[in-house]
């Protein structure tokens, strides 16, 4: 006889104390998840493994394939998508540098899709469990060519529910592939988390051809985003990685090269503003100003607080989009005050923050599998102060 799973609810809605790999798994269902091809790879295989206990016993059930390899699951993503269902995957290190080229075929194609990378110790194996940041310049220039990828980066469990909701209307509003960089802190570290009600939460979903997509009040222009011809539907769809023009059509003259490049830079700029805002944190009066991201951040906020109860002016700018890097805003809000850049890394994150501010600024790099203890950031808040 065959058992019949009882079917579950996609909307697991209330609090949950769970990882944040497990927080992204269900970010991704209450978003629409409909195809997840995967491939394991520590610290991002829990999320796979909660993905298949739950995508396809859903009252409206999904699709999950375990590949046979990274390659396989970026470029099966890719396919999925193109059947207008929304796709992910998720990966670590080397997984992540397996993927290079299927993504710069997702940016060609102007795939929608969310890809997690859940970052670790580097490079090759490296350290599989223990944490990194090591990852920032791979996502934004790991594939050959000009291109630009949002990039969004959780520092807590609810942030990486919150931040993969952002990722799929990101990716289903612009027509792009969207990154979300997580890190084997994050991956199982178990706080509180709330899901809420079906409906709470905007959900974008994509475009036909001549429909208006609104994200957040605002409308999409198709001068900027495409609409999508996705293949077995009534109109045919035109893909490829070569040159081509807004139909999909190869063209390889420079003109159309141009045109095309062109645009799909413009519609991550123009639309950025729609990105998960940078935090600030006790920056009004800050004399010194620490820019940190991720699992890192958290100890960074702990050392502003113990600076701040001995009297020294210190805050905290917390960034949540990547890339676009928040220039402008950066540049604001660093102005006539020192920096300090607190990264897992030895200058990934450094590089942007300078050539935003045109200065050399004060730097803690701590690639060394652990997040950099709060008593390391006081240590550089007091020397800079002196």
């Amino acid at each position: 006889m065959k058992l019949q799973m009882k079917k579950q609810s996609r909307i697991l809605a209330g609090r949950h104390l769970d990882s944040g790999n497990i927080a992204v798994a269900e970010g991704a269902i209450y978003a629409g998840l409909h195809g997840y091809y995967g491939y394991p790879i520590t610290p991002s295989t829990s999320i796979m493994e909660r993905i298949v206990k739950r995508l396809p016993n859903l009252e409206d059930p999904g699709y999950f394939l375990q590949c046979e390899d990274e390659i396989a699951s970026i470029t099966s993503t890719i396919g999925c998508s193109w059947t207008r269902k929304k796709a992910m995957t998720a990966t670590s290190g080397p997984g992540f540098s397996l993927m290079q080229e299927g993504i710069g075929l997702a940016v060609m194609t102007e795939t929608p899709l969310v890809l997690v990378d859940v970052m670790r110790g580097g490079p090759s194996t490296g350290l599989p469990t223990f944490p990194g940041q090591q990852e920032l310049m791979q996502a934004h220039f790991g594939s050959h060519g000009d291109y630009i990828i949002p990039t969004f980066a959780p520092w807590s469990v609810q942030e990486c529910f919150d931040l993969t909701v952002e990722a799929f209307n990101a990716a289903e509003a612009l027509r792009t592939p969207v990154f979300l960089l997580s890190d084997q802190v994050l991956s199982s570290l178990k706080e509180k988390f709330v899901i809420p009600e079906e409906g709470a939460l905007e959900v974008v979903n994509r475009a036909h051809p001549g429909e208006t997509i609104t994200w957040k009040g605002e409308e999409i222009s198709e001068e900027y985003v495409i609409g999508m011809n996705c293949f077995g539907e009534e109109r045919k769809a035109f893909s490829t990685g070569l040159s081509h023009d807004e139909s999909g059509h190869v063209d390889l003259s420079a003109g159309t090269f141009s045109r095309m490049t062109n645009r799909m830079f413009s519609k991550i700029e123009k639309y950025q503003h729609l990105f998960p805002k940078a935090v600030h944190h006790r920056l009004d009066d800050a004399e010194i100003v620490i820019v940190s991201f991720g699992s890192t951040a958290r100890s960074a906020y702990e050392a502003v607080e113990i600076a701040r109860e001995s009297g020294k002016k210190v805050g905290l700018f917390r960034l949540r989009t990547l890339w676009p890097f928040p220039v402008k805003e950066l540049e604001e809000v660093t102005k006539n005050r020192e920096v300090i850049v607190v990264e897992m890394a030895r200058d990934q994150l450094t590089w942007p923050v300078e050539r935003a501010i045109l200065r050399r600024v004060y730097h803690i790099a701590y690639p060394q599998g652990v997040i950099p203890p709060p008593s390391v950031i006081l240590g550089k808040i007091v020397e800079v102060g002196e």
